[in-house]
């Protein structure tokens, strides 16, 4: 098995580190793995907000203990802050993979702190793949973006944003891009001959 890996350290818009890992297998089936995860200094600030919030949720109980509150309030507290911590412990993205098998499909896949979420695409529904410009309140982003063919005729084309949490810049997305170009071209020529897609177009 002969597999080429590419590490390029980066930010993302947001001016977190981050890191893209590409993994090239050349046999058959080939595939190509891009995995966009936080650096470690990341993962250390995290560490530090865990136990800023275990050090909140003691104080707040000790706090709770010592003043006199309703129980209608204490319970209200209570409620909110398993809210917080649920929603904090199944929304917080460690790594965003994309995973591309041609003639196969391509699977995206977002690891949280605790679970994971997977969405495939059939390589034989995919249009295209492009670079969208976001304009968001003062701020331009890019997202890499599929094109999937719809089978319902109202919706010919649906967009597909990839790496929605990491944000990586440009520079970051243009190299996934071209790798991805390059395997649907050499796909639709041994197909139909035609190399283009909509984004093409």
């Amino acid at each position: 098995m002969t597999i080429n890996k590419q590490i390029i350290d980066n930010e993302n818009v947001n001016g977190f580190n981050i890191t893209l890992k590409v993994e090239k297998r050349n046999i058959n089936p080939t595939s190509q793995r891009y995995v966009i995860s936080y650096k470690n200094k990341e993962q250390k600030s995290s560490l530090w907000s865990k136990k800023s919030l275990i050090c909140a949720i003691i104080f707040n109980i000790l706090a709770m203990s010592y003043i006199r509150i309703s129980f209608t309030a204490t319970s209200i507290i209570i409620i909110v802050m398993s809210f917080l911590i649920f929603f904090w412990v199944t929304h917080t993205v460690q790594t965003e993979t994309l995973l591309v098998i041609p003639t196969v499909g391509i699977q995206t896949s977002v690891k949280y702190v605790v679970g994971r979420e997977d969405n495939y695409v059939s390589w034989n529904n995919i249009d295209d793949v492009i670079i969208n410009e976001v304009i968001k309140f003062n701020r331009v982003l890019y997202f890499l973006t599929i094109l999937v063919k719809s089978t319902n005729q109202a919706d010919q084309i649906k967009l597909i944003p990839l790496f929605k949490y990491t944000k990586p810049r440009l520079m970051m997305l243009e190299v996934i891009y071209s790798e991805i170009q390059s395997l649907l071209i050499d796909s639709r020529k041994e197909t139909n001959g035609d190399g283009q897609g909509s984004g093409d177009k």
